[in-house]
């Protein structure tokens, strides 16, 4: 955070020779040695983060995270399964994976689809080293020209990101349709998806537990360069993507989205890649963004999980807000401090059609 870059990674590795299997540290090595611009090593420290808390020999064999489960993960990560076999990765083996997680599915015992349930050790045991674990990760290769389309009016971008009030624009066909088509396979295809404690129903895969790649690293740099009035010094902080299912609000008569909150970041980036076919209200599924700050003496747990505090200050602001309306290949870009929340979700039934966005935060937030 100082911006003593060297000496911070002297510091990672000298706690890695030490304790080797400090997963956190790896994890923190990547992002410094991305900053710096040694993407390859920062790669290595990010897979090896992954490998050490989700692999085979993970250092937690214990851990919640095998435990835990909703069926609603369970029915993703079948449907991930089907969508894997069809498409013709080792289909015998996730054909396989179907029909045991489908009988584990039919075993679990939850009122809701979003109630987290425990496996019991006879369900651990069928599902072994599947569960939660990294177990088929495509590629996700860099390409040799700019991971953006090549005819993007930086200019207007960065004009209209400053009209705003508080800075925010939004921008079509952001990513070139080769980076794209690469991205969505990447997405769709990779058991990365670990995080299931949201009580939408909605799933999660972030930067240091297998959503790390050449490309989605260098679609963060590719930004920074062709925008450089609006991300400036700014660094990437943190990436997570967030993959929807629609059916679990309809099932639960609850909202399947990210409440109203900002993030400890000075710019954000949010951008979905789902077709646009799959959504039944194109005026709806997007983002609102509300011209309200979060207050700089607020803490992360007040900004971030306070909804009522949250609420009470957007209406002191006035209640303005932009709703951008979601669109495939469509990138919202603004102030990280803007409380801001999910749209409502209104998408087509099957695993291809679950909405999925990606979160790109940079620099931190001025205190």
């Amino acid at each position: 955070e100082l911006g003593r870059l060297k000496e911070a990674e002297a510091s990672y590795k000298q706690v890695i020779a030490l304790k080797p299997d400090f997963t956190e540290v790896h994890s923190n090595l990547a992002l410094t040695l991305n900053t710096m611009g040694l993407k390859e090593s920062a790669l290595k420290h990010f897979e090896r983060n992954l490998q050490l808390k989700r692999g085979v020999n993970s250092v937690n064999l214990n851990d919640k995270i095998f435990k835990a489960i909703t069926k609603a993960k369970i029915d993703h990560d079948i449907e991930q399964f089907e969508y894997l076999a069809a498409s013709g990765y080792d289909a015998k083996k996730f054909r396989e994976l179907v029909s045991l997680y489908k009988t584990v599915s039919s075993e679990i015992n939850c009122t809701l689809d979003t109630d987290i349930s425990h496996l019991s050790y006879k369900h651990q045991c069928l599902l072994g080293n599947t569960y939660n674990r990294p177990i088929h990760i495509l590629k996700a290769p860099s390409l040799d020209k700019s991971a953006i389309r090549d005819n993007l009016d930086a200019s207007k971008i960065t004009a209209d990101y400053f009209k705003h009030e508080f800075g925010l624009t939004f921008i079509d066909d952001f990513l070139s349709p080769t980076t794209l088509n690469s991205l969505r396979k990447f997405l769709l295809g990779s058991t990365i998806w670990f995080d299931i404690f949201h009580p939408g129903g909605y799933i999660g895969a972030y930067l240091s537990e297998g959503l790390a790649s050449p490309l989605i690293l260098q679609i963060a740099e590719d930004l920074r360069k062709k925008l450089p009035k609006i991300f400036k010094n700014h660094r990437l902080t943190q990436l997570w993507a967030y993959k929807y299912d629609s059916r679990a609000s309809k099932k639960n008569n609850s909202f399947t989205g990210i409440r109203a909150h900002a993030d400890f970041a000075a710019v954000n980036v949010n951008f979905w890649i789902t077709p646009k076919s799959a959504n039944l209200d194109p005026s709806s599924g997007g983002l609102v963004v509300y011209n309200a700050e979060a207050p700089l003496e607020w803490d992360f747990k007040s900004y971030n999980n306070d909804e009522e505090r949250i609420r009470e200050e957007i209406v002191r602001c006035g209640q303005r807000k932009t709703i951008v309306p979601y669109n495939e290949n469509r990138v919202v870009i603004f102030n990280s401090n803007l409380f801001h929340e999910t749209d409502n979700i209104q998408f087509k039934d099957g695993y291809e059609n679950r909405r999925i966005n990606v979160t790109m935060l940079f620099g931190k937030r001025e205190l």
